[in-house]
Order: structure tokens, then C-alpha cells, then sequence
């Protein structure tokens, strides 16, 4: 019997310390649990909202039936839905940068440090969001944060800051939800 509890002892202290891997031999050291399929995926709980987890921890993942989308709970709160409206038809193909009614304002001047906003102005928001984005040209960068499209007509806001390498136009290539518009100052 002392032998058995022994044995007991020693596996379960084994198991302590080991990474479990599914369909993988060696799983990563860092992980407690390593997927390894190749043609397989995680599937996530899916609850019918956030409030159906009764002591939700920092790190927990959802799929959130009633918003249709993945949550995080992450600084004691859930997230907003994680990816959705980034890649899907619906958002891509009723969102529509209006380009020609874009503008920078003020306009650039070479050499000197500007600090401005550049306006796309956007039809057919649907309420899905966007990421933050950060375009790079000529000394400039204009910054878009993460946000959510309003409903129908709104503008996409840009924080543009930098010093200007060239003198005339300078334009700003962007991608929103797989729209995209080149924005040129005047």
C-alpha cells in the first residue's frame, strides 16, 4: 500500500509541472496546453452574454452568442467584441470612403512642424468597428485610433503630426475594413 501512495505522489507531482499537448509531441515550455492540429480548431464556450459568467477572472475568452463575436475579460471588465466588423462582408461592403471629400487641414508646409487632421468622411457605417492605424509619409504620420463606424454617414479623424520632408502635395494611402482611399494635401 505504501508503495501505491508513493507511486500516486510522485505522478501527480510529475503532472504539476508538465505542458499538456494535444496532437503535439512537445509542447511550447512556456505553455500550459499546446493545440498541435493541423486541420482542427479551439472552439471557444458559448454563452449567451457576458452575464452568464458569474465570477468571470482576468484572461477568460467567450464567444458572446447575443453580440455574435469573442470577448476577453481583461482589468476586471469584458472587452468590446474582439475583430468584429474587421473582416466581415457585410462591414466591407457597405462601408464607402468618400476620397474625393476627404481633406488635411491645415494644409503642410516643408520643414515646418505641423500638427493637423486628416478627414475621410465615410457612408454607410453599420455600428462595426475599425482598428487603430498608424500612416507614414513624407515626415508625417497621421494616426486613426480604434473605433466603432456610426450609423449611416461619419468621418474618419486622423491626428496628423510630424515635419513635412517635401514641398506640395503629400498624400496618405489608407485601408479601413478593405476600403481604400489615397488622400492627397492641397
Amino acid at each position: 500500500m505504501k508503495n501505491v501512495c508513493v507511486l500516486i505522489t510522485f505522478g501527480i507531482s510529475m503532472l504539476s509541472f508538465a505542458q499538456v499537448g494535444i496532437k503535439t509531441d512537445k509542447p511550447y515550455p512556456s505553455a500550459d496546453l499546446e493545440l498541435g492540429s493541423n486541420d482542427k480548431t479551439l472552439i471557444l464556450n458559448r454563452v449567451l452574454n457576458t452575464s452568464a459568467i458569474a465570477n468571470p477572472v482576468d484572461g477568460m475568452m467567450i464567444y458572446d452568442r447575443s453580440e455574435e463575436c469573442v470577448k476577453a475579460y481583461q482589468n476586471k471588465k469584458w472587452s468590446k467584441c474582439l475583430g468584429k466588423g474587421l473582416n466581415s462582408r457585410s462591414a466591407i461592403s457597405s462601408i464607402s470612403l468618400s476620397c474625393s471629400s476627404a481633406t488635411i487641414s491645415p494644409a503642410p508646409t516643408s520643414g515646418k512642424t505641423y500638427k493637423g487632421t486628416l478627414t475621410i468622411p465615410y457612408t454607410g457605417g453599420n455600428g462595426s468597428s475599425y482598428e487603430s492605424q498608424i500612416v507614414k509619409t513624407n515626415g508625417l504620420s497621421a494616426v486613426l485610433p480604434a473605433g466603432m463606424f456610426s450609423q449611416g454617414s461619419g468621418n474618419l479623424q486622423y491626428s496628423v503630426t510630424g515635419t513635412p520632408d517635401q514641398t506640395g502635395n503629400i498624400t496618405f494611402n489608407v485601408n479601413v475594413v478593405g476600403n481604400t482611399c489615397s488622400v492627397a494635401s492641397r
